[in-house]
């Protein structure tokens, strides 16, 4: 019996990342489901090391169930913005998130974890990070979705590495954001 969609899909999404030898990030609302916070999402965020990566052989990869468009791919190796796969017959939405040569997005990628995911080993933030990211994430709109998601995986116990937190709340100036976070009552 196979595994139901969204399983199945990020099952495969992880082996075809390996099978490429790409070092990657699950990142965003669906790695927020291993703190603590799950809610309906339609694309799975993916930081990826694109060092080393063909950009043919990387929109290749995840044919037949997704469309990467090449010139795309090759575009967002170079400017290190994001690019998209498309689902063709259904499924999520792959965004691609290039790895920066930024101090804080090195050392998240350097602090990622294993994670079981229906016996496929994933690769995916940590807790804090995770709430640092979507702090920065909600620096300018305070959207209370990614306010509610750091409640949440704050309440979860995942940020069990409070100096490393409170250092980069402090580095990246995100204490008004938090003060936000906790006050506002936002539901989780």
């Amino acid at each position: 019996m196979s595994l139901p969609e969204p399983v199945d899909a990020l099952s495969r999404i992880a082996r075809r990342l390996d099978v490429l030898g790409c070092a990657y990030m699950l990142t965003g609302s669906v790695a927020a489901a291993f703190y603590g916070r799950t809610r309906a999402t339609m694309d799975v965020d993916i930081v990826i090391d694109t060092v080393g990566l063909d950009p043919v052989e990387f929109s290749g990869a995840f044919a037949p169930e997704h469309f990467l468009d090449v010139e795309m791919v090759r575009d967002g190796f170079a400017t290190l913005e994001m690019f998209n796969a498309l689902p063709v017959g259904g499924g999520p939405k792959i965004d691609f998130i290039p790895l920066r040569n930024e101090l804080f997005e090195l050392t998240k990628f350097e602090r990622r974890v294993t994670k079981d995911w229906h016996s496929t080993a994933l690769s995916v933030i940590t807790g804090e990070d995770l709430a640092l990211s979507k702090l920065e994430w909600a620096r300018s709109s305070m959207s209370a979705r990614q306010l509610a998601d750091v409640r949440a995986i704050m309440s979860s116990g995942a940020v069990n590495d409070a100096a490393y937190f409170e250092f980069w709340v402090e580095t990246l100036d995100l204490y008004a954001v938090l003060d936000a976070c906790r006050t506002a009552g936002y539901e989780s």
